[in-house]
């Protein structure tokens, strides 16, 4: 008697994260994120592989399917060939993300059980608190101190790295920031908000936070840069691995292109071929050397962000000049830490404050002190160097020389004379005197004469240009020129001479003098004999010795 078949051993499904996934294993919580917030109901098929049915609202986004099917492996694929492919650099990729930016671009966790709350301390009384970095060229006017509710998060956003032919993505998170403050939050605070994120704790009761008033973020323009900043450093390592790998495909490129290019040259005996040939090679390593440079790109996707009860301070300061700003610090309730203040401009921990002259804060390491006003002044609002000098200048003292397109501070600046109305602005350096009137022109509008000029190569104005019109049509100065007697051309003292016969000593081009066969002296068309190659004098010589029969 036949026993019963055993039953085949069934394997147990895997956890998720041996899903052997296609790309970051962020990408399977960022959809799970997406799905929550819109609206988009996600049902799982396999460990690997999942459906989701999308509300009319998110159709678009997917090419206006109402349901698709979604592999987060190679097996889940060969299974279901018809699924999506959930991996990076791919379409449903890029279709998450689009709708990720148009409909669930921020993601709210709550209240954060506030840190410290249990130890909480008592601000100082009568809330004046000492602001905890020097400032510079100020005055503190007036200082507040309460308990605030601050916005804090982080940004999750896909990074493209391009170099040459290569290709690397990735889903990146920044650290835990102060929206506000626009610092890093402390390693408790981070914690806090890892494991309300993950779904470790709940958020907390709104009540908790009792009368403490919010705390506005920072402008989304203003907190991006920050974010993207510490997402560019979190990539470095991977930046720097992207580029040394460039860097080698382009040297074995570039010897490519010079054994190639050698070849061809040798095969050229024409000038001509070989200027072209050169110059279509210099034109390749250029193009390559472009090609291979490392790229990196940021697409924002997602600002996470939760709120916190924290103990907050105000300064209002003032400057001599009138100028004024309001800087901002936090700190645990606890108060045992120090008060953490955070550059308003770039965000850095400042070594001392500065106001910038457009009323607002800096600090000594993104601001400069203008060389025109000697005010303060931040990144925003001036250049660095001077184009002329290397010195700072604030925006009111920044122009643009029209001639080389460069910043120069005003100190720096002088007037062309030519151009429209009788001259424009331009900056010290592009301008010098015309070596024959003297008067200032800038680069753009100076001309040079020409080498073989009586007097050399010089800087010369539209005004007292001029072509020889006695030899080549080179350029020379006006004072360099005299007119020809004979047919009125503009001639230089290169191409000109006086006719031996004239008493006058005018002068005449070239082309109309000859040189006399019997005496060599040169004259001019009027003083030639007649039907002869000499002059009249040595002509009515002749004559005299040979009296016609």
């Amino acid at each position: 008697m036949k026993g019963k078949p055993r039953p085949t051993a069934r394997s147990k499904p895997r956890p998720r994260g041996h899903a052997d996934p296609l790309g970051d294993a962020r990408i399977r919580p960022l959809l799970e994120r997406y799905c929550k917030l819109a609206g988009v109901k996600q049902v799982a098929l396999a460990v690997d592989r999942c459906e989701l049915t999308l509300p009319q609202a998110e159709r678009p986004f997917f090419r206006d399917r109402a349901t698709l099917r979604v592999a987060f492996s190679l097996g889940a694929l060969d299974r279901d060939p018809s699924a999506e492919i959930a991996g990076v650099g791919t379409p449903f990729l890029a279709q998450v993300i689009e709708a990720i930016r148009a409909r669930a671009a921020r993601r709210s966790l709550g209240l954060i059980a506030s840190v410290g709350a249990q130890h909480a301390a008592p601000l100082h009384s009568g809330g004046v608190v000492d602001l905890p970095v020097p400032l510079r060229d100020g005055t503190v006017k007036r200082t507040t101190a309460r308990v605030a509710v601050h916005p804090v998060g982080r940004l999750v956003a896909r990074v493209v790295l391009r170099a040459g032919a290569g290709v690397e993505e990735a889903v990146v998170e920044s650290d835990v920031y102060d929206l506000s403050a626009g610092v890093k939050a402390d390693a408790d605070l981070a914690a806090a908000f890892g494991d309300l994120e993950a779904g470790r704790s709940r958020p907390a009761d709104p009540s908790a936070a009792g009368d403490a008033a919010a705390v506005a973020a920072r402008e989304p323009a203003d907190l991006l840069r920050l974010l993207v900043a510490n997402l560019q450093e979190k990539s470095a390592a991977r930046v720097a691995v992207r580029r040394a790998a460039a860097e080698q495909g382009l040297a074995l490129e570039l010897g490519r292109l010079d054994r190639y290019f050698e070849s061809i040259l040798k095969e050229q005996a024409e000038p001509d071929a070989i200027g072209t040939v050169t110059a279509l090679a210099e034109r390749r390593r250029t193009e390559e050397i472009r090609r291979s440079q490392v790229r990196a790109v940021v697409h924002p996707l997602q600002l996470i962000e939760a709120a916190v009860v924290m103990q907050h301070a105000e300064w209002r300061v003032k400057t001599s000049q009138d100028r004024s700003a309001t800087f901002t610090a936090q700190r645990a309730l606890s108060g045992e830490a120090p008060w953490s203040l955070a550059c308003p401009q770039c965000g850095r921990p400042p070594a001392s404050l500065v106001i910038c002259r457009h009323n607002h804060g800096a600090c000594d390491a993104c601001s400069s002190t203008c060389s025109v006003c000697r005010e303060d002044f931040c990144a925003d609002h001036g250049i660095a160097e001077c184009r002329v000098d290397g010195q700072p200048a604030c925006a009111e003292h920044v122009h643009v020389c029209p001639s080389c397109r460069l910043e120069h501070c005003s100190a720096h600046e002088g007037i062309c004379t030519e151009g429209e109305e009788g001259g424009h602005p331009a900056c010290s350096a592009c301008l010098a005197p015309c070596g024959s009137c003297g008067r200032l022109i800038c680069n753009h509008h100076a001309e040079q004469s020409d080498a073989a000029a009586p007097k050399g190569s010089r800087r010369l104005c539209a005004a007292c240009l001029r072509r020889c019109e006695g030899g080549a049509n080179e350029a020379v100065g006006m004072d360099e020129l005299a007119q020809c007697t004979s047919c009125g051309k503009a001639v230089c003292t290169a191409h000109q001479a006086v006719c031996a016969l004239d008493m006058d000593e005018q002068v005449h081009c070239s082309q109309h003098l000859r040189r006399c066969t019997v005496c060599g002296r040169e004259v001019c068309a009027a003083h030639v004999a007649p039907q002869a190659q000499q002059c009249v004098t040595c002509a009515q010589g002749e004559l005299s010795a040979n009296p016609p029969s």
